[in-house]
């Protein structure tokens, strides 16, 4: 076969398929657009409006041709309306109408419901028009408010809970403390001609007794986090650990002590001291040999403060990393060390409270656990 042959059978086929006009695959590209489109000239009325908007607000087309726009607002806003169509073609550019304030338009069963608008000035034949592109946001507000509801009765959960733990660990210190008194008056009237196994089960009562009030204890200072006012200020990461240090006074063989520089940061000095005092307190009061030595080390990560608070202890099984941050939680037994199993869930949400987290880092029989914190300084 010639070229001249290929080229004859070519010509018939493109003749039998013409592209369609501009003006033809502009009409189809606005019939199916997903948003109502209305086209209206400076008198404001309707000069054209595509299948969208006959759905939307439930009027045939042929009803909606050379009738005002404010037909598809409700009664209330018609005249407003007006005023606002006019200083659209005084001052033309693309906007959205109404920016920042709630729209509503009106079906034809008399229905209203919210909605977005796009305006875009047009000149058709040297006329200028504005051709509004519409947007039924009804069920995006819907959810927004449902969204906006539960987040108020989380809140509102949240601070009778704490409001709750509060009340109670408040209320039973006092009973707690006369308990204790009784014990120890108990103690000293018979201890001269008690046996060795009542002194043992009165040695556990007060363990008991003193773990309770460790635990009313925590649950005070869970319920406080976030409510009290204290002062935003320089704090030197390495003060606060020589201070921590001082207070816990670790046993004879055990070392803490910085790695690499320590930072300054711009937060609350309290929360932050509380956390690095429970994590090295943690590191001493779970260790399993009579030496050991706890490192701390920070640097900037993502405009953020990352610590890692490191011992060499026996490790943390990777089963337990999540548990351990739950409140009342402890993998060692109570009888063993003492612990209102409250730490590490006040640390937790003093970390998350100042717009950070903590994760563990722990892989026996690999010795050694870190706990690893992000903190986010305050706003300058």
């Amino acid at each position: 076969m010639t070229m001249e042959s290929d080229a004859a059978t070519a010509t018939p086929r493109s003749r039998s398929s013409p592209s369609l006009s501009a003006e033809d695959r502009f009409a189809r590209v606005v019939e199916a657009s997903p948003t109502a489109l209305v086209l209206a000239g400076r008198s404001g009325r309707i000069e054209m409006v595509n299948g969208q908007a006959e759905r939307m607000f439930g009027y045939d087309r042929a009803a909606l041709l050379g009738r005002p726009l404010e037909m598809l607002l409700p009664p209330r806003v018609r005249d407003r309306h007006v005023g606002l169509c006019g200083g659209f073609f005084a001052a033309i550019s693309p906007r959205m109408m109404g920016d920042g304030q709630d729209l509503f338009g009106l079906r034809k069963d008399g229905t209203e419901f919210r909605l977005e608008i796009g305006l875009n000035p047009i000149d058709i034949d040297g006329e200028p028009m504005v051709l509004a592109g519409i947007i039924d946001v009804s069920a995006r507000h819907q959810a927004e408010r449902e969204k906006e509801q539960q987040r108020a009765e989380l809140e509102r959960s949240n601070a009778d809970l704490e409001e709750f733990a509060y009340a109670a660990s408040h209320d039973l210190k006092a009973p707690l403390r006369a308990i204790s008194h009784l014990v120890q008056w108990i103690v000293d009237d018979i201890e001269p001609v008690a046996n060795a196994e009542t002194l043992e089960n009165i040695k556990l009562l007060q363990g008991r007794v003193a773990r309770m009030q460790m635990l009313l204890d925590g649950l005070l200072a869970y319920s406080r986090i976030g409510h009290t006012n204290t002062t935003i200020e320089d704090v030197d990461i390495a003060e606060v650990i020589q201070e921590v240090v001082a207070m816990l006074g670790p046993p004879r063989g055990f070392v803490v002590a910085c790695e690499g520089p320590m930072p300054v940061i711009r937060t609350h000095r309290v929360p932050i001291q509380r956390v690095l005092e429970n994590l090295i307190s943690n590191g001493l009061k779970h260790h399993d040999r009579t030496e050991g030595r706890i490192t701390v080390q920070a640097r900037a990560v993502d405009g953020l403060t990352e610590f890692r608070v490191t011992d060499d202890g026996p490790g943390i099984p990777p089963q337990f990393h999540d548990r351990i941050f739950l409140m009342f939680q402890t993998l060692a037994s109570r009888d063993d060390v003492e612990s209102s199993g409250i730490g590490l869930t006040i640390v937790k949400k003093k970390v998350q409270t100042h717009g950070g987290r903590i994760w563990v880092e722990s892989a026996p029989p690999a010795r050694g656990t870190s706990f690893v914190f992000t903190w986010k300084e305050a706003a300058v």
